[in-house]
């Protein structure tokens, strides 16, 4: 705090700092789009400037509170990785000052790093079906206790690297690309990391006068069988959004570190936000990616010595009974 008393963002760099009023400005927009109050938030900036939202449901969508989502959140925001620059919490509320009560948005944001974290609200009205906003935002307080503590145990996938892991996540950045674009469904695609650490992309389509997902990853796991053993690392992605849930999807990504015994299934849940025009939007990602199974090998290991030549016997053997 500074030496007046007053509250200041001493604790905040300057991408933290323009993190915080983004964070304000969306809450603004959920507040113009609930009138009964929106499901708190966190969002979460990462050290390479990515950016992930998370909607706070401590039950499920019908079963709700304001006061549930804000534990949830500070419990979830504990399990951030040490990828992550800053982070925000954001509710709605009441805030009372100058004799008079008015509905508010309320922020902490918090630098990973800092002692401490701030508290920032933004007064409101609704008049006339919108909003109009009462004064700029207020800074309440800058001594707020970190969200992230800094004992927290580090987040880990199963079956992936630190490598695989970061592959497997910037291949979740070319699906939500993809959904960014307008596209409701997109078709599957496999990125490969080469033993060089170059990037090969593969797209799949099973019939181009009929294609569907469904044939495309069939096809995708039939050619992925052939990938070069000396690569580092295959993910196979696909997805979009998700029938009768407004806006809402997933990007599903099959990743696989070639060596290993076994590989997972990662999904990234999303939400289109639409402006005036549908065709004015922007993505935002519900949480971190989750693993929803673990599968077998993409790329499935080569046999060596005696056991490949028995293998390619049988492969001679198998051509000779079919012609």
């Amino acid at each position: 705090m500074s030496s007046d008393g007053c509250p200041t963002l001493d604790n905040l760099d300057e991408a933290s700092i323009g993190f915080l009023f983004d964070a304000v400005d969306l809450g603004m927009e959920y507040a113009k789009l609930e009138a009964n109050g929106f499901v708190p938030l966190a969002t979460v900036l990462g050290e390479d400037g990515s950016k992930n939202i998370w909607k706070l449901f401590e039950n499920n969508q019908n079963d709700w509170t304001v006061e549930g989502g804000v534990a949830l959140g500070r419990q979830k925001l504990q399990e951030v990785d040490d990828a992550t620059h800053c982070v925000t919490l954001i509710y709605d509320g009441y805030f009372t000052g100058d004799g008079e009560r008015t509905e508010a948005v309320f922020v902490e944001a918090y630098e990973l790093g800092r002692p401490a974290g701030v508290l920032m609200a933004q007064r409101y009205e609704r008049r006339g079906g919108g909003l109009n906003l009462i004064g700029n935002p207020m800074l309440l307080e800058d001594e707020q206790e970190p969200l992230v503590p800094p004992d927290r145990p580090a987040a880990e996938f199963p079956n992936l690297g630190p490598e695989a892991t970061k592959f497997t996540r910037d291949a979740i950045e070319l699906g939500l690309q993809q959904v960014e674009t307008g596209q409701s469904i997109f078709m599957p695609f496999a990125t490969v990391l080469a033993a060089d650490g170059s990037r090969d992309l593969w797209r799949f389509v099973d019939d181009e006068a009929d294609p569907t997902v469904g044939g495309a990853l069939d096809l995708a796991h039939q050619r992925l069988q052939s990938v070069d053993q000396t690569s580092r690392c295959v993910a196979l992605v696909w997805g979009g959004d998700l029938p009768d849930e407004d806006g809402e999807g997933a990007v599903f990504v099959e990743g696989y570190e070639l060596g290993c015994p076994i590989g997972v299934v990662m999904v990234q849940p999303y939400q289109r936000l639409f402006g005036d025009d549908d065709d004015d939007h922007r993505v935002i990602r519900m949480g971190d990616p989750f693993v929803l199974e673990e599968r077998e090998p993409l790329v499935p290991p080569r046999p060596t010595g005696r056991a490949a030549a028995i293998a390619r016997i049988q492969e001679l053997a198998d051509r000779q009974r079919h012609r």
